[in-house]
Order: structure tokens, then C-alpha cells, then sequence
């Protein structure tokens, strides 16, 4: 030991100079108990925690409650089959064409979490969820994209924000699959930073000898992941003007939906939203508000019991518009809150994590933990724009492990959506049906393309595929048969 010093000797001088300016020297507790290789990758991750941002969660800055809020409002939302006051929608879905057709969009997806709710060992990306195929939520994302770029003749970026956690397992089973048709240098994996727990001390907390806890900094750390990944170069580079951003777990989304990139571009939008009606005043989800000039997303909980309640002159629910984590974000908002001009508030959450006490046994420890969130970048958008959607057409999320919002939830709303899009077409299938995305992305699309043969019935009753065959043509096809 150094005199004066609970530091070992041999432990990196500049990182226990800089961990003892930051006050957390504690960590080095246990250096003398490692070997060289523990040594050495426990230097690496030191090296890469961000000190100033540890200080200013241990300070609290940036984490606090906004105080009492007394002008609080529901926000304006474009309703279904409301026609905007700036255009038509007919104009809308002609706009997003041009900016589809201009290689002017770029998709963003959100996919750092894990399948451990649900009975998954593996990124939730991979998670199979085809009806009758069992594709991956992955490869229904791929196709859908590949389904666009072919249509529109262009070559639209992937980026897909993961987590140390999954992003080796991501980019292995990418490979694995040859990028889903893809061309690789247009998919891009973005890691998100990760922060580190504090106790009650501000304290980082030691989740082994050799090793600091830390978590995934929730997905607002999509901004900062895209500029520090390469995305924004390469979105710079592309002329994108917008960004489609979705979460891996919804099989439902319409990526890059054209009708709602033409809404956002002809608003002057920087952050538009697709909400849908809650089912209840209790239902778990944000909901959009106003909040003097500022448009806000506010969670459930920080909603009082008198506001959920609340209802108009119409009867129905004031805070009705639940946000489904599918946004368009013009590139220059994107960009200003990526390169640090906007500060996202830190969410703080209580969890007992794993450590070892002062002997160096394991045991656990309840943490404080941080995330920012990408909707709180709301308030610093010049304009917003929220769009009502359908729950049934466009949100399906795959989160638990049984019951609303499970995989047999998702499949069973992939199913109906897809028989409604077979009965658009003059086909009725009563059995189970599955339409890849390389066949149609909607409706009207597939009642377009499906060639029915003159001697085939337009009613099913056995389970089937409506796939693209190898001479393009689109075809329905009876499985098992």
C-alpha cells in the first residue's frame, strides 16, 4: 500500500489518480486479489467509464423531478380519419414516397434488450415470431426494409442500436443469416454507453473483485449511440433528411410508413409520434401532453389519479394519446441532441444488484440506477406532431412472457391482420396465414400483387404462406399440403 493510501501497490497510477479525484478510489479495494488478466480487464473498464457523468448522477444533477406542474394539458393529436390542417393525407403518402424514392430516410432501431422475460436466451431481436416460419423479429424487420429499398430502388441504412450485452450475439447472428439480403455496409450496430449503479453514497458499486456494475443508459442513449457508432456520419454522408425510429419488440410496425413520414415532413415536425388509445385510464403507458408552450411525454406514473381520470365533454378519456415508441425525427433535431446541445434528463430506478461485501463475498445491494429516455427530447422540438394509429394494425409488442402483450398475443394479431389483408384481396382464410413482408407491407399492396390461380379456392381452410416466389410473382400457398 501506498502511505496514506487504501490503493495497492501496482494498481494503474493515472486511474487512481483520476478515480480518487472523483472520490470513488474504493474500487481498487480489492486489486490485490486479482491476477494479471483480471487486472488487465478490469483497467479496460475503468478506462472507459465516463467519471464526469458518474459525478453528476452522484451529485444529482440532471435527475431531479420537475416541480409541481400546474398547466398541464392534453396535447393535440391528428385523430384517425382526420385530414390534417397543413395538407391531405393522400398528399402525405405522395411525400413520403419522394423522400423513400430520394434515399432520403434512414431506420433506426432500438434492440439492446435481452429475451430473459421471456423465456429466451439471446437478444429479443432473435426471438422467432413467424406465425408458421418462425422468423425472427429480426428478419421481419429485414425483409420489410428490403421490401422498401426494392420498391423504391434505393438503398436504405439500417441502424440498430444494441447493448455490451448482445451486440457481439447481434452481429454474429447477422452474419449467420447473410444480413437477411442486406447488404452489410447498410446495416450499422451502435452500442449504447452504459452507466454504473451508485448506492445511497453515490458509491459505484463493485459487482465482483474485479469488475463495476453497470447498466444500459436506456434508450435515449440512442442519440449519443448514433453519433459515437458512425451513424450520423454515414446519415450525413447519405443525404438523409428523416429517421424512422422503432423498438425490436413490435412485429406489427410499418417500417418507414410513408403516409406518416409524409405527416412529419409536411408539418415541419422534428419529433413526431404514433399514439394510440388507451383501452383504460390505468393502462402502463406514457401519454402525450402539453405543458405551456412544450409538448411532453408524461409516464403513467407522474400522472395523477385525478388527471388519468379525467374526461371531456365527450365522455372519453382526456389523456387518451398512449405513446407506442414509433417516432420520425428530422436529422438536423436528431443531430442537435446527438452532439450534446440538448441535455436528456437522467431517470433514476431502485433495483438490488449483485456485489460482494467488504470480505469479498457475494451478496447484493439495492442501487440507484440511470437511464434517459428518447421521448424526453419532446420539449426541445421546435414542432411535434402526433399521429393516432390502430392498435390492432400497427402494435403487437412481444414483453412477457404470457398473457397481453406475449408472443402467442402477437402472433394471434399477426394472424387477424394478415386474414384482413387475404379478405381485401378476395381471399378468406380461416385457418392460420402469414404474409412475408417481401410479398406485400400492406392491404392494398397485397390485393395489388397476389396472383390467385384459376383453379385455386378463395377460401383455406388449412394454414397459409403468402410468400414471393423466384419470378416475383405473389402467390398464397397452402402449408402441409
Amino acid at each position: 500500500m501506498n502511505a496514506g493510501s487504501t490503493v495497492p501497490d501496482g494498481a494503474p497510477a493515472r486511474l487512481v489518480k483520476a478515480y480518487e479525484e472523483a472520490h470513488q478510489e474504493h474500487v481498487f479495494r480489492f486489486w490485490g486479489d486479482l491476477d494479471e488478466q483480471q487486472r488487465r480487464a478490469f483497467s479496460l473498464q475503468l478506462r472507459d467509464i465516463d467519471l464526469h457523468t458518474a459525478g453528476e448522477l452522484a451529485s444529482g444533477k440532471f435527475t431531479g423531478k420537475d416541480g409541481p406542474v400546474t398547466d398541464r394539458r392534453p396535447a393535440p393529436v391528428l385523430k384517425l380519419g382526420e385530414e390534417p390542417s397543413f395538407s391531405t393525407r393522400a398528399h402525405a403518402l405522395e411525400t413520403g414516397k419522394e423522400l423513400l424514392a430520394a434515399g432520403q430516410v434512414g431506420v433506426y432501431l432500438v434492440a439492446g434488450g435481452q429475451g430473459s422475460r421471456l423465456g429466451f436466451d439471446g437478444p429479443k431481436g432473435c426471438l422467432p415470431v413467424g406465425v408458421l416460419s418462425n422468423k425472427s423479429l429480426f428478419q421481419l424487420h429485414a425483409e420489410k426494409i428490403a421490401a422498401l429499398s426494392s420498391t423504391y430502388g434505393v438503398r436504405i441504412p439500417w441502424y440498430i442500436m444494441t447493448s455490451i450485452a448482445n451486440d457481439a450475439v447481434t452481429r454474429s447472428f447477422f452474419e449467420k443469416h447473410s444480413y437477411f439480403t442486406l447488404r452489410p455496409d447498410d446495416v450499422f450496430f451502435l452500442p449504447q454507453d452504459m452507466l454504473p449503479a451508485l448506492d445511497d453514497r453515490g458509491k459505484m458499486i463493485l459487482e465482483s473483485k474485479g469488475r463495476i456494475f453497470v447498466s444500459p443508459n436506456g434508450h435515449g442513449g440512442a442519440f449519443e449511440a448514433f453519433r459515437s457508432g458512425g451513424g450520423l456520419e454515414d446519415a450525413e454522408r447519405r443525404g438523409l433528411e428523416q429517421l424512422f425510429y422503432f423498438q425490436v419488440d413490435n412485429p406489427l410496425v410499418r417500417v418507414a410508413d410513408p403516409v406518416f413520414l409524409g405527416l412529419h415532413a409536411l408539418s415541419s415536425s422534428e419529433m413526431s409520434l404514433k399514439v394510440l388509445r388507451k383501452t383504460d385510464p390505468a393502462e402502463k403507458v406514457g401519454v402525450v401532453a402539453m405543458e405551456g408552450a412544450q409538448f411532453k411525454l408524461v409516464e403513467y406514473s407522474d400522472l395523477s389519479s385525478e388527471e388519468a381520470e379525467r374526461r371531456g365533454a365527450d365522455g372519453e378519456i382526456a389523456y387518451w394519446a398512449g405513446n407506442i415508441a414509433i417516432h420520425a425525427f428530422s436529422l438536423s433535431f436528431f443531430r442537435r441532441v446527438a452532439g450534446g446541445e440538448i441535455r436528456l434528463p437522467y431517470h433514476v430506478g431502485r433495483k438490488f444488484v449483485p456485489t460482494v461485501d467488504e470480505n469479498g463475498q457475494p451478496t447484493k445491494v439495492e442501487a440507484r440506477k440511470y437511464e434517459t429516455f428518447v421521448f424526453d427530447a419532446m420539449p426541445f422540438a421546435r414542432k411535434c406532431l402526433n399521429v393516432e394509429v390502430r392498435r390492432a394494425e400497427e402494435f403487437g409488442p412481444v414483453k412477457n412472457k404470457t398473457g397481453v402483450d406475449s408472443l402467442d398475443s402477437a402472433r394471434e394479431m399477426l394472424v387477424t391482420e394478415h386474414r384482413r389483408w387475404l379478405s381485401k384481396a378476395g381471399v378468406e382464410a380461416k385457418a392460420k396465414v402469414e404474409v412475408s413482408p417481401l410479398a406485400a407491407l400492406s392491404a392494398a399492396e397485397l390485393e395489388e400483387r397476389l396472383v390467385l390461380e384459376e383453379t385455386s379456392s378463395p377460401t383455406f381452410s388449412v394454414d397459409v404462406r403468402v410468400d414471393q416466389d423466384a419470378d416475383g410473382r405473389v402467390r398464397v400457398h397452402a402449408v402441409g399440403c
